[in-house]
């Protein structure tokens, strides 16, 4: 046959009308191998979490895997976990974990398993303004099995091989010092020194056990400006919401007062709960209720054979070096090392003491801070110096009432005995400044920001009428969790659903535009 009939002929086929083509579902039969041989269909048939957590929680996944095909999955295969703003895993899915199969799994069984995965510690792209967190499985995500049927190794639907958390935040805890007593009310260098506090907790949350810092300050002196000295500290247990504990202490006073207190003998005591920034990472922590409620008045004398202090020679002298972080691009919510070193260039060995890391505004002002983490050493002989490095975290969220964009500028602080508890030469060298740092947000694309945390004495509602639409599935999936002991399959096959559709009018408004306004605007 010459070309030219040929083309005759495909233009008279093609006058008579369209050529219709029909494609059978994949969905509704299983795809065999080029032999015929049978393969297995490897699904998440269940995935149970909890309803409600916040950005960061580490939350538990409990689940179930099913071969519905007709050959056995031979060898171990992996699931892996990942969370995003829709119920179908993509390129804006964050990858939370994973579990191993590790004996495969054969026709028609299924099999359970129970794994604790880390939440992203920051809004995921696309989130909107529900706050629904969409969680799925990835069945054989590496391709480690041959599959009759691979469309439907994610994307089953809510119950089966997807869970949906409302994001909540946690209600903060907020400790007030309600009332201080001193005794006797005037005490003697070298003796001992009686302190009881008040500490109630004034908000829905619950505090974690605690350490309430015991401060002296030269009377008529402002504390939190540079003449406190730390005498002591108070353990505070665990405080639930609204409700109060007593707590007291015996503190055995130095015998020559510290030189930031010498020629005084009238002071100011003040009692500042939650030492360590585990309720309140905004620092420095100040009296807020003043004489009688969280501040006391003492005096405190020379011996009576002791006419005047004495000059101290002898006592250490803490020096910080160079502030490094491991990356100058830092996220918030993510993890960072950072390191410096601390030289004695006294003559005597301190004894235990405390590194301090915070974060700071561009100015590298330390009148408010952030607080990341505490470094204990253990003591430093003179002419000594102690490298250190730490993993921190920068918050998830930040204060109340404080929003930030996508992008800016801060420096990380050391700073040695920050509560001023040793007696050294001078307090000028304490203090270090890293190089200014970037702060951004995971996946920042314009649909990100960083959350705050609930104001105090605010009680939290989540609106849970927007999760009604999955309380059916999510039964379902504890039903059938409750029954994951290696059964048979599912008699119904499982195969992938296409996600619903979904809206969003989320309108992001950041601001400030610089982390120095969110310094200034703290309090």
């Amino acid at each position: 046959m010459s070309d030219k009939r040929r083309s005759e002929g495909r233009r008279r086929a093609w006058g008579r009308g369209p050529i219709i083509l029909r494609f059978d579902s994949l969905e509704k039969r299983e795809v065999l191998s080029a032999t015929g041989q049978a393969l297995p269909d490897l699904v998440g048939s269940s995935l149970v979490m909890v309803q409600d957590a916040d950005w960061g929680d580490t939350v538990t996944a409990t689940g179930q895997i099913t071969n519905q095909g007709d050959g056995n999955a031979a060898g171990p295969f992996n699931v892996a976990i990942y969370a995003g703003s829709r119920s179908t895993i993509g390129r804006y899915s964050v990858y939370l974990g994973e579990v191993t199969i590790p004996n495969g799994l054969a026709a028609g069984q299924s099999i359970p398993f129970t794994t604790d995965v880390k939440l992203p510690a920051n809004p995921v792209p696309g989130l909107g303004t529900s706050g629904l967190l969409q969680v799925g499985l990835k069945v054989d995500s590496q391709k480690q099995v041959a599959e009759s049927n691979e469309r439907n190794d994610s994307g089953i639907g809510p119950g089966y091989d997807q869970a949906i958390i409302q994001i909540a935040p946690s209600q903060p805890a907020q400790l007030i010092a309600a009332s201080v007593g001193v005794y006797p009310g005037t005490a003697t260098w070298g003796n001992n020194l009686a302190v009881t506090s008040q500490i109630t907790n004034k908000s829905y949350g619950a505090a974690p056990a605690t350490r309430a810092q015991i401060v002296l300050t030269p009377a008529g002196i402002a504390q939190g400006t540079g003449s406190d000295v730390t005498i002591g500290s108070i353990n505070v247990p665990t405080i639930q919401p609204w409700q109060t504990v007593n707590v007291e202490k015996s503190i055995a006073l130095p015998a020559i007062p510290p030189v930031l207190l010498a020629g005084y003998s009238q002071f100011t005591i003040t009692i500042l709960p939650d030492a360590d920034f585990l309720t309140n990472p905004v620092g420095p922590h100040y009296a807020i209720g003043g004489t009688g409620i969280d501040q006391a008045a003492v005096g405190i004398s020379l011996p009576a054979d002791v006419a005047t202090t004495p000059i101290q020679t002898n006592l250490p002298d803490l020096a910080v070096g160079t502030v490094a972080p491991s990356t100058g691009d830092l996220v918030w919510g993510g993890n960072f090392d950072v390191s410096t070193t601390v030289q004695n260039m006294g003559t005597v060995d301190p004894g235990p003491f405390r590194v301090r890391f915070m974060l700071v505004g561009p100015s590298g002002n330390t009148t408010r801070t952030i607080f990341l983490s505490d470094v204990i050493v253990p003591g430093l002989a003179p002419g000594y110096v102690q490298a250190i490095s730490q993993t921190v975290s920068l918050p998830s969220r930040l204060p109340s009432g404080i929003l930030l964009d996508g992008i800016g500028t801060a420096k990380i602080v050391a700073i040695a005995d920050p509560e001023n508890g040793l007696n050294e030469t001078f307090k000028n060298n304490n203090t270090a400044t890293s190089a200014p740092v970037s702060l951004r947000l995971l996946g920042s694309d314009g649909t990100t920001f960083v959350p705050n945390t609930p104001a105090p004495e605010v009680l939290l509602t989540v609106n849970r009428p927007s999760m009604a639409k999955y309380q059916k599935a999510q039964k379902l999936a504890q039903a059938a969790a409750a029954t994951q002991n290696g059964q048979a399959a599912p008699s119904k096959k499982l195969f992938r659903r296409p996600p619903p559709k979904t809206s969003s009018n989320q309108s992001l408004n950041v601001f400030p535009k610089s982390v120095t306004n969110f310094f200034d605007n703290l309090f």
